[in-house]
């Protein structure tokens, strides 16, 4: 086997789609009779023959054409995102609205499919996973927008193509943000290589027949990634109610060592390519993002020469800027500067003033409207990339009419999100007992708040604290009961069920000391005491528990972050009392951030990280063995020690984060393993595997081939995440990392004792060391080479009978 280094080309992830699409050789369901109005440049349309419909142009050309028949009114339209900017009737121009997320499928419609999450996706390290989740979601999008062109009667043509919600370039740099689940990991390399496989897998490019230019190309979705920049940390809205105050600072070195690489990959055109970049509502350095020349101009559109539409955040990071104080600045002289920096799309719902403020700048020259139809005419590009002019015509890549409607939430996607679940759980620890297989007298509790999340026990509705946030509603969701109860109704075991307590008893999000602290329970007195104590009866009539505990969004979520590293008070007593009756107790921990959990008695642990519709069947499969779990943690799990030692005073508000890497934060850094509960890279399977062979050769143009052998040593077929780490490279007077993850693979399928080669290309940028300057270089001097299967720093017990599993060597460079 060949481990695939670097990035998914394009063109690959596009004829993946495609694939897709003929497999189906079906046509769409019409759904409604009505009339509905024909393509923009179909025949005998008002601009069929003019010169944007000419397919013999390249897109810019196109897009400036029509850019030049537009007046200004319609210019001024094309900047809203929500509702979306109006049909231009005279032309037969269609409208679009881009206030949808894309992560895990899409956001604010029902029917559809709730995969797992972003930080699941990274859990999987599974580019090829990841790529079928992100073409089905575009595959559901063009369904969604389908429907919606027909609804509207043709005048709405990309109501869910346009995700302003795409995939985060943003990290989880600090274990207490609320958002990490919208994140891919703690890593830069892996975040650009997980976050960029499934950007592509969105927007699935597909180059103009005939076109060498990179403008060129046709997009199943457009993806605006986020939040430029250094949105790594608090949210704000805990302490103060709003998210419009955060001020973060970042030394050039940090910036250049952990922050931009990520956003310039996800703009890179050989690699991610996003249509747009959400610039955040924070302040940088001083400077808000919105009005970032460094940002916006010297980097994005000078550096990395991306022609991304620049968007706010909502809602939003225009009133962030007047908020901030930033130069004295009105909400109106806000929006003039930030439309000078390139901005081209506002993200808000405060339609009627961006109107009146544009029209007041327009009106007194602040705003010239060359640059009003400048940031059109890129929007219009966007309308070429999805193909609103040429949807009509027969070699146009991705048709409505191919797609059946039948395909949202259907069996095939349901599955997919089945397996997705699977391989994005990790099993932390385990002493043999997994995986499960019940006798036909076995008894078996299913206990713990997120065993079924029904009733007043969490702040989502029914089931769907697996799904967590920016989800969709799927026509079902199974819990991880009822995929548990599934299994064993078919072996003839026995299943129990008790919640045990509310999810968050005594907490609840913004809460601050000296409040009173949330109601355990809504009902009458005395049922959280009846509640728990029902549970320990359940569990002590079992022959094995699987005790659901975890976060969920009253404690984790965006306006939500963490002043603590453990499991709510209540939840933990649940855990206290259920360890000291089990016969054997299997943890799952349902969360996105990492958790200090005492699970020293537990007989095996596993993360489940928000699994989507399927969250009960896909770990089912792993509990019973049905899948060999693979996953690995992309962040680091910190013991409460880490949090109790951390200097920041960041007790209450994550506000004014301070943005800076070094010295304790990320397996990147940290020096003191004790405050480590769990490593980053970490994950059991219920096979071993032994590294052999490692070789490391210096490429003529700096980079290095890497050659590793894996072999199966277990008595399973299993398959292996393969991460490939350096370090060696210090600088005088400036803080380096202790180590660098340069590259990863798969060896899929690996049956017991057949050996899988697999061989890496790792590109001199990952391996570079920024100085304090910024300037990144490869520092000459020896280095260490390791292939392993969890991190090569990680010596806890957890990892003990996989020393086999780490092999390395030394160059000099």
């Amino acid at each position: 086997m060949i481990a695939r280094s670097g990035m998914i080309t394009s063109v690959k992830l596009a004829t993946t789609f495609l694939v897709v699409l003929a497999t189906w050789n079906c046509k769409a369901e019409s759904g409604f009779q009505s009339p509905v109005l024909p393509s923009t440049c179909s025949s005998g349309q008002p601009g069929a023959k003019l010169p944007f419909c000419n397919r013999a142009l390249g897109f810019k050309a196109r897009a400036a054409d029509l850019a030049a028949r537009l007046n200004i009114t319609e210019h001024v339209g094309l900047f809203f995102s929500y509702p979306g900017s109006p049909f231009i009737d005279r032309l037969n121009v269609k409208s679009w609205g881009l206030d949808h997320t894309c992560i895990h499928g899409l956001n604010k419609n029902s029917g559809v499919t709730v995969f797992p999450h972003a930080i699941a996706q990274g859990a999987s390290w599974d580019v090829e996973l990841v790529t079928r989740v992100s073409n089905a979601t575009a595959i559901e999008g063009r369904i969604v927008s389908a429907q919606t062109y027909v609804h509207t009667g043709g005048k709405n043509a990309g109501s869910a193509l346009s995700c302003d919600g795409g995939p985060l370039a943003n990290s989880a740099h600090d274990p207490r943000w609320g958002r990490i689940s919208e994140t891919y990991g703690e890593d830069p390399l892996h975040i650009q290589r997980i976050g960029v496989t499934a950007l592509n897998g969105l927007q699935s490019p597909r180059q103009v027949p005939g076109s060498n230019d990179p403008a060129d190309r046709f997009f199943a979705t457009r993806q605006v990634t986020r939040h430029y920049i250094a949105y790594h940390g608090g949210t704000g809205d805990t302490i103060n109610n709003t998210r419009y105050n955060a001020l973060y600072n970042a030394s050039n070195r940090s910036l250049a060592d952990s922050y931009l690489p990520t956003y310039a990959a996800f703009q890179n055109p050989s690699r991610g390519f996003a249509d747009g970049i959400m610039c955040a509502m924070t302040e940088l350095n001083g400077v808000p993002s919105c009005v970032n020349h460094f940002l916006l101009t010297d980097l994005l559109r000078t550096e990395w020469q991306s022609d991304a539409i620049i968007q706010t955040d909502c809602c939003d990071s225009l009133q962030t800027i007047s908020n901030f104080g930033y130069k004295n600045l009105t909400k109106s002289e806000a929006l003039a500067l930030s439309v000078h920096e390139g901005l081209g799309i506002y993200f808000g719902y405060w339609v009627g003033n961006f109107r009146e403020w544009m029209m007041e700048n327009l009106g007194n020259g602040t705003i010239l409207p060359q640059e009003v139809r400048a940031a059109g005419e890129r929007v219009l590009l966007s309308f070429l990339r999805l193909g609103f002019f040429d949807d009509h015509a027969p070699d146009y890549p991705f048709h409505n009419d191919s797609i059946p409607w039948s395909l949202l939430d259907s069996p095939q996607h349901r599955a997919l999100s089945r397996e997705a679940t699977a391989k994005s759980t990790v099993l932390l620890r385990n002493d043999g007992t997994l995986p499960l297989a019940p006798a036909a007298n076995t008894h078996v509790a299913v206990v713990g708040p997120f065993a079924k999340c029904i009733g007043n026990s969490h702040k989502e509705a029914n089931g769907t604290c697996y799904l967590h946030s920016y989800n969709g509603n799927p026509s079902s969701i199974v819990s991880i009961y009822d995929g548990i109860a599934r299994v064993l109704n078919k072996s003839g075991a026995s299943v129990g069920y008790a919640p045990g307590s509310n999810a968050t008893c005594g907490w609840r999000c913004g809460w601050k000391q000296g409040e009173p602290p949330a109601p355990c329970w809504e009902d009458a007195a005395g049922a959280a005491a009846r509640a728990l104590d029902e549970a320990v009866a359940v569990a002590a009539a079992a022959d094995v528990i699987v005790l659901a505990l975890g976060l969920g969004a009253d404690v984790e979520a965006e306006g939500c972050d963490r002043f603590n590293l453990t499991l709510p008070a209540v939840q933990q007593v649940l855990l206290q009392r259920v360890q000291a009756v089990a016969k054997k107790l299997i943890l799952v921990v349902v969360s996105a951030g990492g958790v200090d959990i005492d699970d020293g008695h537990a007989n095996a642990v596993l993360w489940a990280p928000y699994g989507g519709e399927e969250a009960g069947s896909g770990l089912a499969d792993v509990l019973f063995g049905a899948v060999n779990p693979s996953a690995k943690l992309p962040l680091t799990f910190y013991k409460q020690s880490w949090f109790d030692a951390m200097t920041d005073n960041l007790t209450t508000s994550l506000l004014n984060l301070d943005l800076e890497v070094g010295a304790g934060r990320t397996h990147r850094y940290i020096r003191n393993h004790d405050y480590i509960k769990y490593h980053f890279g970490h994950g059991l399977s219920y096979t071993q595997f032994a590294y052999s062979g490692l070789t490391v050769t210096k490429n003529a143009n700096t980079s290095l081939s890497v050659s590793v052998s894996v072999q199966n040593v277990g008595h399973v077929a299993g398959s292996e995440i393969v991460q490939v780490y350096m370090s060696g490279a210090t600088l005088a007077n400036t803080v380096t990392p202790l180590v660098n993850l340069v590259d990863f693979g798969m060896a899929r399928s690996v049956a017991p004792a057949a050996t899988t080669p697999l061989r890496f290309t790792v590109e001199a940028e990952y391996f570079e060391t920024a100085d304090n300057s910024g300037a990144r270089a490869v520092v000459p001097g020896e280095y260490t080479v390791w292939a392993c299967g969890h991190h090569p720093l990680d010596t806890t017990a957890a990892v003990d009978a996989a020393d086999a599993a780490c092999v390395s060597a030394t160059v000099s460079l």
